[in-house]
């Protein structure tokens, strides 16, 4: 209804002003530090070097919350009449962190089905998906673990598991990962990327397509699991 929806973006707003703030605040600071010479010059490149991190998470912010924006206005009808080959997205995704996951030693366990699997949605949206739980799922693997990724098919729909080994996350944390700005705990929190709209955005996407997500941790391992309706032949 008009009241949830006019709620939820206040929210939201309130949200983003205050993720925002932070990075703008540690740029404004430090450039001003810079030219009115409280930072001696023999320091500048370090100062520099942070105002350059905080400006490219300004931007991946921005990003995403445009990409947000984008998403809630397509609705589950107009989604489900679009196709694409899910095993494709998949592979191709996973090429995207090939440095990252040998720079971690990562063993990959992939299990995907040689065939094309056809589902209904966006592409690109859901693309983003894997994008966002692959990034998290290498981000927080001890080194040297195995990064499984999985499709398998039952009755009409799809399944993709993405799942690491690394800090177990506690049974309470479970359903607020997918708040907005949500950190799990404090060595997610102390990490600069960790602003929690990474798995909002998910499951914005996976609601906009009637879809559903459910995430597990124990031991140790953390698995994502998302839903995607199959293409009727």
């Amino acid at each position: 209804n008009l009241q949830q929806t006019e709620r939820q973006r206040r929210e939201f707003t309130a949200n983003v002003s205050h993720e925002l703030k932070t990075p703008m605040t540690t740029i404004a600071g430090y450039t001003d530090g810079i030219l009115d010479g409280t930072i001696p010059p023999e320091q500048e490149k370090k100062y520099l070097r942070t105002i350059s991190s905080e400006t490219k998470r300004l931007n991946r912010l921005v990003r995403s919350m445009l990409d947000l924006s984008r998403m809630q206005s397509e609705g589950v009808e107009t989604l489900r009449q679009r196709s694409f080959d899910i095993t494709d997205a998949l592979a191709q995704t996973l090429v995207l962190f090939e440095s990252k996951i040998n720079a971690k030693h990562l063993e990959v366990a992939a299990l995907l089905p040689e065939d094309p699997i056809l589902v209904c949605g966006d592409a690109d949206a859901i693309t983003q998906v894997i994008y966002n739980l692959l990034e998290n799922a290498v981000k927080f693997a001890d080194p040297s673990s195995e990064l499984g990724v999985s499709l398998f098919k039952q009755g009409e729909r799809a399944y993709v598991s993405v799942r690491n080994h690394g800090p177990t996350i506690p049974p309470e944390e479970l359903p607020l990962l997918f708040d907005r700005f949500h950190k799990a705990d404090k060595s997610r929190s102390a990490d600069r990327d960790g602003y929690g709209l990474g798995l909002y955005i998910v499951k914005t996407i996976l609601n906009n397509h009637g879809e559903d997500i459910v995430v597990t941790s124990r031991d140790g391992v953390t698995e994502f699991t998302f839903s995607l309706t199959l293409k009727q032949k």
